[in-house]
């Protein structure tokens, strides 16, 4: 042992050695021990950003060979228009290089509401294997393009580290897996493939949707060399897509709901299990579930043991959440390159990204085998039933609100026996009905022995049964909110911006983002922009341009109204867009752009603006002169004060509530009408 010390002492390569030993022979002994087993805890992530020198004036960029250790890359640009296109290859040598990959440089995989706000813009990830080098190439970069990456194979942790992520992995008694949910199909959990490892100890708060209404089919990548992996691999790149989702692109856990991988394994996503609401179909989050098939399926269709798994997680999603796999379903935007803000879209209830947004997701043979999908789960010889909802949610208080009252409208796959209940918080029976036949309808006008009920939360039940002697389908269960608001808009009534909503309703300026739906914390966008400022324009004594084609060609997609309100913006002057041929329909509104499209608004009307009028804002000096003025200005006029002392926020995103307040201060400052902000 002495000897041991003196080696030691000296810190020779005799000394590591024996370390190295000595190591091997603990850990062995270690997991000797009865019952020890290793947890597949993977290392912690480990990400970074790299600033790229783009060369602005020519269209097509590729940079230098990038030093760096990374398990999946992609690209971000801040608040900079997107690349048109996008590719990276990578190495794990510095010699021998991969084929270029497509970059997804779309908007559309993406969250909504409150986490959208801490979302960074960029691309989806590319799994580089354990790459050392990486090398862009871009087309139509404007700049602040950066290289994002993120490192999950532990390679940037030293010896120490590594010997205390070994420890972390020892479990000395096996626990209870996570309870499954009744008839759940099998699947590997968040801890086996490291949905918890990959959050670093953050517990975000889950938003769970209304209720699911459809499912929407992905693929997670766009190279068909991603279609190679083994089992072991498709965790880690599981793993590797989360790790870039909550750190580079800031969102609060991996994307999609589930995953299923070319062996036919299905992995639980997003945490929260059933019902939580997932980041994977940008202004339909709330409505659905969203399934990735790992991999690239543009040109080959997944293997027939992935789509079995596909066929037996949508059945049971669809059973739990009863919906038809054979019918449709109308929902309302909340915005997206294809589907602008407050449009009622019609989808299949089983459908593919590309119908929600401008993409190639989920790849053209597996979109091709959707139709076939719907006819295997609908093939599923269980008795089912579909619906038992309300037709509106919150049930508006009847005759509280003058409102028609709700009706709860089901069917069955074969003829049954059926009861229908509605009970309030403490479990007291408002409402019974019975029934027989393959569907059936109840309507509730919100009162109980002639009183009307109080804004609460209640349940619908629904159960059937089959008059063939066949087993019971799964019951029916769903909350609703029963309660009058304060007309146009149910859902600003605890707003400080419902008087500015109020006001710009009754102008004409908006028409809300649904039924009764206002959406006060959703992020305004260029497009909803155009829509605002051209009907405020209207309320002048001066009529609008007739919105010739001003050569923007990235909104042929959204609706005449919205095409016809860029072009006569463009003409009045207000916008160039945010690029020569784009205008960038669905981005986010930032707070120095909002400036800038209500001053020019201000100006083209042919009021005076403040003169060399200077704020106190210190987070605007970045900015160019005609920013900088327009902030000034805009808080001479009274239509803002700033987000703090001394701060602006140029950067920050303006949400519809906040867009009401400006929109409502413009309006009174013109003298175009009523205003109570």
């Amino acid at each position: 042992m002495r000897a041991m010390g003196r080696c030691c002492a000296r810190g020779g390569d005799g000394c590591m050695r024996l370390r190295l030993v000595w190591g091997s022979v603990l850990f062995a002994a270690v997991l000797a021990l009865p019952n020890v087993s290793l947890e597949t805890i993977p290392p912690p992530p480990d990400s970074g950003s790299i600033p790229l020198a783009v060369d602005s004036t020519t269209d097509l960029w590729q940079s230098e060979p990038i030093d760096l250790e990374a398990t999946a890359v992609g690209l971000s640009w801040g608040d900079q228009p997107a690349p048109r296109h996008a590719w990276v290859r990578a190495s794990e040598n510095g010699i021998d290089w991969g084929a270029w990959v497509a970059l997804e440089t779309g908007p559309d995989h993406a969250p909504d509401g409150t986490e959208a706000t801490g979302a960074n813009p960029g691309t989806d990830p590319v799994f580089v294997g354990e790459a050392r080098q990486v090398q862009f190439r871009v087309e139509g970069a404007a700049g602040g393009l950066e290289a994002e990456y993120v490192e999950t194979a532990g390679r940037n942790l030293n010896v120490l580290q590594k010997v205390r992520h070994f420890f972390k992995r020892i479990r000395f008694f096996h626990s209870n897996p996570v309870q499954a949910q009744p008839d759940q199909p099998q699947m590997v959990s968040r801890s086996e493939w490291g949905g918890d490892a990959c959050l670093g100890g953050a517990q975000p708060e889950r938003t769970r949707v209304n209720r699911v209404q459809m499912l929407f089919v992905h693929h997670t990548s766009t190279s068909a060399a991603a279609n190679s992996y083994t089992r072991e691999q498709a965790m880690k790149r599981i793993y590797a897509i989360c790790a870039y989702h909550v750190d580079v692109r800031g969102w609060d856990d991996i994307g999609y709901n589930y995953l299923i991988d070319r062996f036919g394994t299905v992995y639980e996503g997003r945490g929260g299990g059933y019902g939580v609401q997932g980041a994977h179909t940008k202004g339909f989050n709330a409505y659905s579930a969203g399934i990735a098939f790992l991999g690239y399926y543009q040109d080959v269709p997944p293997t027939p043991e992935a789509q079995q798994a596909l066929t037996a997680l949508g059945s049971w999603i669809l059973d739990v959440a009863h919906v038809d796999p054979l019918g449709t379903v109308t929902v309302t935007s909340n915005g997206s390159s294809r589907w602008e803000e407050g449009t009622e879209v019609t989808f299949s209830t089983i459908a593919g990204h590309r119908d929600a947004g401008l993409t190639s997701c989920p790849g053209n043979a597996n979109y091709s085998l959707l139709g076939a999908y719907r006819q295997s789960i609908a093939a599923n010889p269980d008795p089912k039933i579909y619906g038992g909802w309300p037709t509106r949610d919150p049930v508006p208080g009847f005759p509280d609100t003058g409102y028609e009252p709700a009706s709860f409208d089901f069917r069955f796959t074969e003829p049954m026996t059926w009861v229908f209940s509605i009970t309030d918080e403490t479990g007291l029976e408002m409402l019974r009905a019975e029934g027989s036949g393959t569907e059936g309808s109840v309507t509730w006008d919100g009162t109980f022995e002639g009183v009307t009920q109080p804004v609460a939360t209640y349940r619908a039940d629904l159960q059937a049964f089959p008059t063939s002697g066949a087993q019971a389908p799964r019951p029916a269960a769903f909350d609703f909110r029963l309660g009058s608001f304060n007309p146009p808009f149910s859902d600003d009534d605890e707003s400080v911006f419902e008087p500015d909503i109020d006001s710009i309703f009754a102008a004409g300026i908006t028409k809300g983002c649904g039924p009764d739906l206002y959406c006060p914390d959703a992020l305004v966008t260029r497009g909803q922009m155009a829509l605002f400022l051209t009907r405020l324009w209207t309320m002048s004594s001066y009529d609008l341009p007739p919105g010739t084609d001003m050569g923007f060609v990235d909104i042929s997609d959204t609706s005449p109204e919205m095409q016809a309100a860029i072009s006569q913006l463009a003409e009045l002057g207000v916008t160039a867009g945010i690029a020569p041929d784009r205008y960038g329909p669905a981005d986010p509104v930032t707070r120095w752009q909002m400036a800038l499209f209500l001053t020019r608004l201000w100006a083209d009307a042919g009021y005076a603006l403040p003169v060399a009028f200077t704020t106190p804002f210190t987070d605007i000096g970045m900015f160019p002169p005609d920013v900088q003025t327009a902030i000034n200005d805009l808080t001479a006029l009274g239509i803002t004060g700033g987000t703090g002392p001394g701060t602006y926020d140029p950067s920050g995103l303006v949400t519809r509530g906040q867009m009401a307040a400006f929109l409502a201060r413009t309006m009174n400052g013109l003298g175009w009408g009523p205003v109570v902000s």
